[in-house]
């Protein structure tokens, strides 16, 4: 049985040695693309000893080596994506999208930037969508109100962008996406974008059905503009719970 004291020095040893490698692959690198600037990774791995996929990620790690796909996929990945997404959007292999990511903590303990933007957007993401659904059940429990407060939309809003990319399903189980322009949601499956106004129409919809004690059983209920699309996402945000649209 291998002690604790072991496990931690052969993870040290195994870090030492992939800084090692690391060093060895920039080297080559470098040297290569000062004559020419079409590079062979496999020609590096080949002398390197180790797979082409792997010298992609330690060049990637090491923060020399960058492409349109390797941009994407950062840009994915930080945007909160799982793998399983970025395979899905992009059409790569699980092996090929993780060889174009860096290790998760480079030599030291020090974690990789792009990892921590990742967890930093992930936690900013979460922090918002716990304060909406907290500010949204707040006033469902009140009933003495005449609008949604200004304050509740922006904070929707500020939700809605931060849950951009994210893979959403809709209640005939088909997947999407939006990205937000201005004041303009873009759907994946859709051509003509839904306007921040009809967002906050279906919102409050939703808001008002809910304090008189009606259910969100569906898209339909909510009577607007690419309601099939805005269920799915008020579902996720906390809107709408789970319980009221199974009704």
């Amino acid at each position: 049985m291998i002690g604790p004291g072991k496990e931690k020095q052969d993870k040290c040893s195994d870090e030492t040695s992939r800084q090692q490698i690391m060093e060895r692959v920039v080297k080559l690198y470098q040297a290569q693309k000062e004559i020419d600037y079409r590079v062979s990774l496999r020609g590096i791995a080949d002398e390197c000893g180790i797979a082409p996929l792997k010298v992609r990620k330690l060049l990637i790690t090491a923060g020399v080596y960058e492409n349109d796909v390797s941009r994407e996929i950062a840009a994915l990945w930080k945007a909160g994506k799982t793998t399983q997404e970025i395979q899905d959007q992009t059409g790569l292999s699980a092996a090929s999208v993780h060889s174009y990511l860096p290790y998760s903590r480079t030599v030291y303990g020090r974690g990789a930037p792009i990892h921590q933007e990742r967890e930093q957007f992930l936690q900013n993401r979460q922090q918002i969508n716990g304060r909406l659904i907290r500010e949204i059940n707040s006033l469902k429990e009140n009933t003495d109100w005449n609008k949604v407060p200004s304050s509740l939309d922006q904070l929707l809003w500020d939700a809605i962008l931060l849950f951009q990319s994210y893979s959403f399903t809709t209640a005939k189980n088909l997947k999407f996406t939006y990205l937000i322009k201005g004041n303009e949601m873009f759907v994946s499956r859709k051509d003509k974008s839904i306007t921040k106004a009809t967002i906050l129409l279906a919102f409050h919809k939703a808001m008002e059905l809910q304090r008189g004690g009606n259910t969100v059983a569906g898209p339909k209920k909510l009577g607007t503009f690419g309601a099939s699309y805005l269920f799915p996402i008020f579902l996720q945000l906390g809107v709408i719970s789970i319980e009221e649209s199974s009704c």
